[in-house]
């Protein structure tokens, strides 16, 4: 929500002169109205977006839609993620002979692993343990 507040801070000043002041919009419900009101009546149909979007969003609904402009998702949606970004689940297969790191202190690759899954056993280290 805060996102797309700071994103209706250019609109309402060109169109009305109005500076938005963003914290005390977080903070005061009334001038949270006060703005949304006048923004809803814009001319600009980004900006009315935005509008409904962050009243929606002001009555504490959490899974309310992004605004849209011209049919497409103005912020990010989980489902307008292509597949090729999503991380992909990985099945690691714990060996069932003594792995070959006690006897060569590299870890094992497992037999058959995908470049997928290699790839993100490499990736993992970035995300655990300590840096």
């Amino acid at each position: 929500m805060l996102n797309t507040v700071i994103r209706m801070v250019v609109p309402m000043r060109r169109e009305f002169g109005r500076s938005l002041d963003v914290q005390q919009f977080m903070r005061d419900h009334d001038y949270a109205r006060a703005v949304l009101e006048q923004a809803l009546s814009s001319q600009d149909q980004r900006l009315r977006d935005y509008a409904h979007y962050v009243s929606r969003l002001l009555a504490g609904a959490r899974e309310a839609d992004p605004p849209r402009v011209n049919g497409a998702a103005v912020l990010d949606e989980p489902s307008t993620v292509p597949a090729a970004l999503t991380p992909t689940p990985v099945n690691v297969v714990a060996p069932a002979a003594p792995s070959a790191q006690s006897v060569t202190g590299k870890p094992a690759e497992p037999e058959g692993a995908t470049e997928a899954e290699l790839r993100a056993r490499m990736l993992r280290k970035y995300t655990t343990g300590l840096r």
